[in-house]
């Protein structure tokens, strides 16, 4: 099975069409995926196991040395080691050490503490609407929600907050499997920038705490280890930019599911207590994230293949969670699906850290639309991002009756 590189439009617009076909063949197969050569995974106990398995690792380097690996850009090299310090490409026991440090911080109160403001917060993006009946939900809503609510939780000025939408996309851009050098070298000062604005807020910060993530992340300490001035720039960015986009994709993904299943939408309207579970079916039928990756740490049989040291496991967080093996009627988008499983949020020691947050502000964005905007009607067909790894819509516009 080959997926060239002038298919990569038909891949974003259907991904699913390929992930069926990988499903009728094998589990794991070897692939050519865009600018990827490696070992596919796609079915669901595969994907979950190798998630949880210490033998596909997230560093490189951990198995070829430096001077095996080809030379890092000098103009990639700032960005590279801002990468190097955040837990999502880090292995234990440097990665158990920083989720442990940000654990202490980033609790499930500070999450549960949000939710009237982010009902504040989205009632207010809709009031702004009022009187008006044409809509782009990206622009006038799902953007702006998630960066007002990281921004709130993480301690960044409210004048700053446009700022992260060009860090934003240069960082997806960054980790995009159909990047290539021209592109990363393109975004680099964008992330360089994000880089200096985190240190300086820090600084500020450390000056005067608040109470918010970034002042408990400074002061957070495990028998008195605590976070650099490096992995404090990197956590926080990663939660800002990276938590952020999946948010913004989680909230147009469903929202538009709403708007093309009637069916779904009316059973949420009359019975809204099915609103969270709509939630996991959407994450399921349609995640922000599609595919994350891990490279092989040593040479072995798993599932049939003979896997090879350094090479590398293309994951399918979206093929999963339609496996046939798994759920009856995969390629149906049900909000009343029972027993609704998804690796969207992945799994094992990586499993996302800002789950809780990105599902209250998805339940609590689609309550609010579904409560709020009336007699929409999409008016023209959403256009994909151009991105492999993240899922989402350039725009989605329709017109609707905001009360």
């Amino acid at each position: 099975m080959s997926v060239q590189t002038e298919s990569v439009k038909t891949f974003i617009d259907n991904p699913y069409e390929m992930f069926k076909q990988a499903h009728d063949i094998n589990p794991i197969q070897w692939v050519s995926f865009f600018n990827v050569n490696g070992w596919l995974i796609t079915g669901y106990k595969e994907v979950e196991s190798v998630l949880k398995d210490s033998r596909f690792i997230k560093e490189i380097r951990n198995i070829v040395p430096d001077e095996q690996m080809p030379p890092i850009p000098q103009t990639l090299l700032p960005v590279v080691m801002l990468n190097r310090n955040m837990m999502l490409f880090r292995d234990a026991p440097n990665h158990t050490r920083l989720r442990g440090l940000v654990n202490k911080a980033f609790t499930p109160r500070m999450t549960e503490r949000l939710r009237p403001t982010i009902v504040e917060m989205a009632n207010y993006l809709l009031d702004a609407r009022k009187g008006k009946v044409e809509h782009e939900l990206i622009r006038d809503f799902a953007y702006s929600l998630p960066v007002m609510v990281i921004t709130e939780l993480i301690g960044v000025p409210k004048e700053d907050r446009e700022r992260f939408r060009v860090w934003s996309d240069s960082f997806v851009k960054f980790i995009d499997f159909n990047t290539t050098q021209a592109d990363l070298e393109a975004v680099a000062p964008y992330l360089e920038e994000a880089d200096r604005y985190m240190r300086n807020l820090i600084a500020a910060k450390r000056v005067s705490p608040g109470e918010d993530l970034l002042s408990g992340l400074i002061a957070v300490s495990d028998s008195g280890d605590k976070l650099n001035e490096d992995e404090l720039v990197a956590t926080c960015l990663l939660l800002l930019i990276a938590g952020h986009e999946t948010t913004v994709n989680l909230i147009t993904n469903g929202y538009h599911l709403l708007l093309t299943h009637v069916d779904e939408m009316k059973k949420l309207l009359e019975n809204p207590s099915l609103i969270g579970n709509a939630v996991e079916e959407i994450l399921r039928y349609d995640p922000p994230v599609l595919l994350t990756s891990r490279w092989v740490g040593e040479d072995m049989e798993y599932g049939g293949q003979q896997l090879k040291k350094a090479q590398t496991a293309l994951i399918a967080l979206g093929a999963a969670n339609r496996d046939p093996n798994i759920h009856e009627y995969p390629d149906v988008f049900n909000v009343s699906r029972e027993n609704v499983k998804h690796l969207s949020f992945a799994s094992g020691p990586h499993f996302c850290l800002g789950a809780p947050l990105a599902r209250l502000e998805a339940v609590i964005a689609l309550e609010v639309l579904l409560q709020r905007v009336h007699d929409v009607e999409i008016l023209e067909e959403p256009v994909r991002r151009n991105n492999i790894v993240f899922r989402g819509f350039e725009a989605l516009k329709f017109k609707g009756r905001v009360e």
